[in-house]
């Protein structure tokens, strides 16, 4: 199934179904995950990276650094926008952004200023999340390095959620 940044509606049946077919359990707290979100934020200079799947009705971290969230709602959610487009969404100041700038994580805890996203795909192209990277302080955008980075690390993340599926075969 396409995702929505390439033209298409999201099928939220098809979504959930893509992501049980992940062992989630197993997923959270991996230290494989935990290694890319703590480069991922050395990488990006931001003092949280999270892997968020996105949910009906919450966005779900299975590995964050720089923070004890576990998820936040999902209309609230940067992620579930970064999830549908072809690229990393990167979103300088939250605050000047029009899309973000009333957002509760915005405008209360924890203060988001900068966002960078890339998108988790499955091999069937079903958006699940973002592997992303997240400041209270606005940044200029992301270096060249920086976005190949995340868009590297997105893949990784994918690789081993396929390798966490095919064991569970």
């Amino acid at each position: 199934m396409p995702v929505a940044g390439r033209g298409w509606r999201i099928d939220e049946a098809a979504r959930a179904e893509a992501l049980a077919a992940y062992d989630l359990a197993a997923l959270r707290g991996a230290a494989a995950l935990r290694r890319i979100t703590d480069f991922a934020a050395a990488l990006c200079g931001t003092p949280v990276a999270l892997v968020s799947l996105v949910e009906e009705h919450v966005q779900c971290f299975v590995s964050r650094t720089g923070t004890d969230l576990t998820e936040t709602p999902r209309d609230v959610s940067f992620c579930q926008f970064a999830m549908t487009g072809d690229d990393v969404m990167v979103v300088p100041d939250a605050r000047a952004d029009p899309k973000f700038a009333d957002n509760a994580l915005v405008t209360g805890e924890p203060f988001i200023r900068f966002y960078a996203g890339a998108p988790l795909v499955s091999d069937a192209g079903v958006p699940l999340g973002a592997l992303c990277v997240i400041d209270t302080k606005p940044h200029d955008g992301l270096t060249p390095l920086q976005h190949q980075g995340l868009l590297v690390l997105a893949e990784d993340v994918m690789a081993r959620f396929r390798a966490v599926e095919m064991a569970r075969r």
